[in-house]
């Protein structure tokens, strides 16, 4: 096992520190968003290391800090309603092995920081006065009207989050539908290449053949040629032989 570097070290302290001041209150200490600003550095900087953490350590700094600066951007909005939908946007960082309290610390932050703001959304949409006056029948009339249009405002917002990722979806299954296409043009494109190749292979294995019986045939008829000739060799030798010893005798 890799030992940490110090940075790394530094990195992960940090981290823990910032989520622990999210914990307690992101919009008071005014530290917090320096802190992520300075961690989102070391982050980039651990990443150029020639020793640097595995790819899954890395990716999971990035999305602590991810989560983190969603918290602090989530604060400085001003709508209750944009908050409570913007909360709700948030992701949990995924459990992991390799810190066992961080898992925790992120799922309280989430959960603390989604209460808070639907209070302080149901303190506003439900602030009435309790005297039943007309001004107060009034206000009631107007606390309801903005009760409504807020939660027009809701259901428009998660309309539209959900048509984008209706549009997403359908421009990656698009995406992976022409892979697809192209991944199966060329397989159809390799293998009638194959085809020729095994056909060509079939041809040339049929002419080798053939030229290798004429080979043979060829062979073998050299072969009684020469023994023909020899033959006709030895007779000639025979008669002159013969010849010769008649003519030796007369004389």
């Amino acid at each position: 096992m890799i030992p940490m570097s110090r940075l790394e070290i530094n990195v992960r302290r940090l981290l823990t520190r910032c989520e622990f001041m999210a914990k307690d209150d992101q919009q008071t200490d005014w530290r917090l968003e320096k802190f992520i600003l300075a961690l989102d550095d070391l982050v980039n900087e651990l990443q150029t290391m020639p020793n640097k953490p595995s790819k899954d350590t890395i990716t999971e700094y990035n999305r602590r800090v991810e989560f983190l600066k969603g918290v602090v951007g989530t604060a400085k909005l001003s709508n209750p309603v944009e908050r409570v939908a913007a909360v709700q946007m948030l992701s949990k960082t995924p459990v992991s092995s390799i810190d066992t309290v961080r898992p925790n610390i992120a799922t309280q932050i989430h959960q603390k920081t989604t209460a808070k703001y639907t209070k302080q959304l149901r303190d506003e949409l439900f602030n009435n006065d309790k005297g039943l006056s007309d001004d107060g029948l009034r206000q009631r009339f107007s606390n309801t009207n903005a009760h409504d249009e807020n939660l027009d405002a809701i259901l428009k917002y998660n309309r539209n989050i959900q048509e984008k990722i209706a549009e997403n979806m359908l421009s990656m299954i698009g995406n992976m539908k022409e892979h697809a296409l192209t991944a199966r043009t060329v397989i159809k494109n390799d293998i009638a290449s194959l085809d020729k190749s095994e056909k060509l292979t079939d041809i040339n294995t049929d002419k080798l053949k053939k030229e290798s019986v004429k080979l043979e045939e060829h062979t073998k008829s050299n072969w009684r040629c020469w023994v023909w000739v020899m033959v006709a060799f030895v007779l000639v030798v025979f008669f002159n032989m013969v010849l010769f010893m008649k003519i030796s005798k007369k004389k």
